[in-house]
């Protein structure tokens, strides 16, 4: 096995275990990863209506997609529909106070993955990880 295939293999199986744990986490709340997207968007723009075209567009997931997932996250009370226009939604009450437990989850996992790296060995992991996104990108 070659260098970029031990490498390829190692961001796969990262990228599982973190997918397996924050679905983990997410189960008892009754949303999955895709939820967890729109949410995000939401969260990034707490005074900002989208439509599902808008959210389909923004995050590149198919309109099938938003669609399941925002009748999931309406069902469960944190996004509804923005009471100018039955077309765009909000974050609702729930969905507003859910982002605090939200974001401790995710420095929990944050702190297990970064348990026992120095600064000096983050800062380095960061800047190659980064890097790579950047190749990526590029081609």
């Amino acid at each position: 096995m070659n260098k970029t295939d031990q490498l390829g293999d190692l961001l796969f199986n990262i990228n599982k275990e973190i997918k397996t744990k924050i679905e983990r986490d997410l189960k008892p709340y009754g949303i999955g990863m895709g939820q967890l997207q729109i949410l995000m968007l939401f969260y990034a723009n707490p005074h900002k209506t989208f439509s599902q075209n808008e959210i389909s567009t923004t995050l590149n997931v198919d309109k099938g997609n938003i669609s399941r997932s925002v009748v999931k996250l309406v069902e469960h009370d944190y996004i509804m529909r923005h009471s100018e226009s039955l077309r765009e939604y909000q974050l609702a009450k729930k969905g507003i106070e859910f982002k605090s437990e939200l974001m401790s989850k995710f420095i929990k996992l944050n702190n297990i993955m970064t348990l026992d790296l120095d600064s000096k060995e983050l800062n380095q992991v960061i800047l190659t990880l980064k890097k790579i996104a950047l190749n990526l990108e590029e081609k």
